[in-house]
């Protein structure tokens, strides 16, 4: 009886591949304008898309303002007691541009302080009450989070946040506002409270006055406001003050960022996700010592780099830096990629 040859055909059949699929989908980089709807304000801002594969999503960065009417490209001239003449810093267009660049996508928008009162900010916002607090910064920024990781595109699981300065201090107090956050990152930021570094800078400024030679009544003249300051936020911590304002804010101003920093210790002990902190050697506003020390002691990942000012850029001797220093985009970049 002839037999019936089988195992060529399970050979076959076993051997076949299945047709190739479609070519992946490679979205070009791009940048959005785009609105972000907050506690009772539209943020308008923008979000830098990097080149990536259709229907897959990519790590975020939500950018985080220091103080003062900040756009969205906090453009810094200088430093405590130090102007760069007319060169001026886009921080965080820089960040954007660069971690754009190593496939990371970055909001930035105007602060909610930044009104076109006073030509800040080219926005609709309307002029800020005295009632702001630095906590309505924060909640600016976690509905950035929020709205960021409803976007297309962006992968939720991914999301940080990076504040500069007030930002930066903020840093902690984000990430224990908003559990999906996956790190924080904090650049010339500082551990202490408020006014304990507007402390530090009165005696910073004064010494350096002193070294270069003023006489004491131009010191006194030029550091007034900044000793009035600092004199009125000693006595509201020793809750000695019996005035309504310090520095043309409300006490409750200085309460709620006073306090902001008196939390932050107890935040950072109950961490466990990643955070990086970077200061400057060149920063003149926060003394990388021993603020990034404190940083460190309390289980932060620390960058100190040599020559960099507050603004993020270098200055050596009277070379001045016109954008934030590569090398602290450089560690920015590799440690956001390696989380």
């Amino acid at each position: 009886m002839r037999s019936v040859v089988l195992v060529p055909l399970i050979v076959l059949f076993g051997c076949s591949s299945p047709p190739p699929g479609p070519e992946p989908v490679v979205l070009p980089a791009e940048e959005l304008a785009v609105e972000v709807p907050s506690d009772g304000l539209i943020l308008e801002g923008n979000l830098a898309l990097p080149q990536r594969v259709d229907g897959e999503g990519v790590p975020a960065v939500v950018l985080v303002h220091g103080s003062g009417p900040n756009s969205r490209d906090e453009v810094g001239s200088g430093q405590l007691n130090m102007s760069f003449g007319e060169v001026e810093i886009a921080a965080f267009v820089d960040i954007s541009a660069a971690l754009r660049e190593e496939g990371v996508a970055v909001l930035r928008y105007d602060k909610r302080t930044c009104t076109s009162a006073g030509g800040y900010c080219d926005n609709d916002y309307p002029v800020s009450g005295t009632d702001v607090l630095v906590s309505d910064f924060a909640s600016d920024a976690l509905s950035a989070v929020s709205w960021l990781g409803e976007q297309e595109g962006i992968d939720p699981q991914r999301i940080f946040v990076v504040g500069h300065s007030q930002g930066a201090a903020l840093m902690p107090a984000l990430l224990d506002g908003d559990s999906s956050l996956a790190g924080g990152v904090s650049l010339a930021g500082n551990y202490r409270p408020i006014d304990v570094i507007l402390r530090y800078q009165l005696d910073f400024s004064v010494a350096a006055m002193v070294a270069a030679g003023y006489p004491q009544s131009v010191i006194d003249s030029q550091l007034a406001d900044l000793v009035e300051m600092v004199e009125a936020l000693e006595s509201l911590r020793g809750g000695n003050f019996l005035g309504t304002i310090i520095a043309g804010m409300p006490v409750g101003f200085w309460q709620d960022w006073m306090a902001i920093g008196d939390a932050r210790p107890a935040l950072l002990e109950a961490e466990s996700r990643p955070m990086l902190a970077i200061n400057g050697d060149y920063d003149w506003n926060i003394p990388h010592d021993p603020e990034l020390v404190l940083w460190g002691d309390a289980g932060v990942e620390t960058v100190l780099l040599p020559c960099v000012t507050h603004a993020l850029n270098c200055v050596e001797g009277s070379e001045v830096g016109e954008e934030v220093e590569p090398d602290l985009l450089d560690a920015l970049a590799d440690w956001l990629l390696l989380q």
